[in-house]
């Protein structure tokens, strides 16, 4: 072969390569198919398609998925993507008959809408994800129900409260999470097929037909945003991204509490492992790696949000490359999300550690707060709680090592005060708050909701 030939042979290879998406959107296969077989039954209404042309291209595209599902399709790099792919054995199957589906119809449209069909799928399987790790949560909330621990702020120890309590508030974290993924799969809930490349098709396609075979609630009303938007995918891939933020911080909490300077918790052998050279070691790698991966799905966010900057409208070239990111955030999230789930389920929570450190000066905002009830201004209580655990420390102790004689003697105030945890945690009786009964009445709801 002459250097010529060989340079363009190079060259076509390369922009071939280059071009090609066929490494990672063949999961929309399944979308692809179904897609073009409604489509071509809204040929059909339009009398592009006899009907015995469309029962061919109907068994052709059903003969096609059952050979992907499979594993007997021969992906071909050089045909770019899963539509061209599938099209090219259509037309190899049934003839020039399969050249007719794409009447009307752009790759624009279809990418978009096949697009939209998967996430809407994956936004259900995510949900159902999400509400399995909520399971596992409220269960071991009930389960440790009357356990007390410290609570924290700035890690350092704030107030006493249930573990239960503490639990249940990723619970809420991963029900606002799922409410933003439902909000989401409503907007995307959009046909875009019918919008051609950009105009709008000539054919006349029954669009309403279109969206009700697909399942979409609703048709776009403008071609041009139709095949230019992918706010979709970037609302999609943020709702993983807050949601992964709250594995990334319950992870830290499995982290921080399973440590020897915690011993909180105790996580089950499959979700940790040892140290290739010391024996001895537990090192909670699945938590480390969900809090790690958060750093790949924020990635993915800020990756199609600078893919979508400043482009004009309509269709870019550009818009393929949202479908790593967003696959690689799909398949980060839901592995993240499945094994939270056996962290939880697997956690033996260490009641005599967590008790343990209600000692020090937990009750401090109690005492205030004794003193504010009983006449004395906030601040001025504040102030004097303030200064106690000064003097306190400066001879090496704390509120909680005082009898109560010890402390009003100390408070000097006509108040007589008494601390106690319990009192502490059942005072707190309002809703929202981390009294028993509270608690347990926020179990009882979650469990309603989840069915459980």
């Amino acid at each position: 072969m002459s250097k010529n030939n060989t340079d363009k042979v190079f060259a076509r290879n390369l922009f071939s390569n280059f071009s090609s998406s066929i490494s990672f959107d063949t999961r929309l296969y399944f979308e692809d198919i179904e897609l073009s077989i409604s489509y071509s039954k809204a040929l059909q209404k339009a009398d592009v398609l006899t009907e015995a042309e469309l029962n061919q291209i109907q068994n052709g595209l059903n003969n096609i998925k059952n050979d992907i599902e499979k594993g007997n399709f021969d992906w071909k790099d050089d045909l770019e993507d899963v539509h061209m792919n599938i099209e090219s054995k259509l037309h190899d199957l049934i003839g020039d008959v399969a050249g007719k589906v794409h009447s009307g119809k752009s790759r624009n449209d279809q990418v978009t809408t096949s697009t939209r069909m998967h996430l809407k799928k994956m936004s259900d399987h995510i949900c159902s994800l999400i509400h399995n790790l909520q399971i596992e949560i409220v269960k071991k909330a009930e389960e440790n129900i009357l356990i007390r621990m410290p609570s924290y702020t700035h890690l350092q120890r704030a107030q006493p409260i249930l573990l239960s309590h503490h639990l249940m508030a990723y619970f809420e974290m991963l029900e606002r999470d799922l409410s933003r993924i439902l909000d989401c799969k409503e907007r995307m809930d959009e046909l875009i097929l019918g919008s051609g490349a950009v105009a709008g098709t000539s054919f006349n396609i029954d669009r309403d037909f279109l969206a009700k075979e697909l399942g979409f609630s609703r048709i776009n009303r403008n071609s041009i945003d139709g095949v230019s938007d992918r706010d979709f995918v970037l609302e999609f891939i943020a709702c993983l991204s807050t949601s992964m933020i709250h594995l990334s911080r319950l992870s830290e909490d499995m982290i921080l509490w399973s440590s020897d300077e915690f011993q909180f918790v105790e996580l089950s052998d499959n979700v940790v492992t040892t140290s290739s050279m010391m024996p001895q070691k537990r090192n909670p790698d699945f938590a480390e790696l969900i809090r790690g991966k958060f750093g790949r799905v924020i990635g993915s966010l800020v990756s199609v949000y600078t893919i979508m900057k400043a482009l004009p409208l309509s269709y870019n070239r550009d818009m393929q490359e949202d479908k790593e990111p967003l696959f690689d955030c799909i398949d980060t999230f839901t592995s993240s999300c499945e094994a939270m789930s056996e962290i939880i389920k697997g956690a033996k929570f260490n009641k005599s550690s967590l008790e343990s450190a209600l000692k020090g000066n937990l009750l401090a905002t109690d005492l205030a707060d004794c003193l504010a009830i009983n006449g004395v201004p906030f601040r001025e209580a504040h102030i004097i709680v303030s200064n106690l655990t000064k003097t306190l420390s400066s001879e090496g102790k704390t509120l909680s090592e005082l009898s109560t004689d010890e402390l009003n003697s100390l408070l000097d105030s006509d108040v007589d005060v008494e601390l106690d945890i319990d009192i502490s945690i059942n005072n707190r009786d309002k809703i929202g708050g981390t009294s028993s009964r509270m608690v347990r009445e926020e179990i009882k709801r979650a469990k309603n909701k989840l069915k459980i």
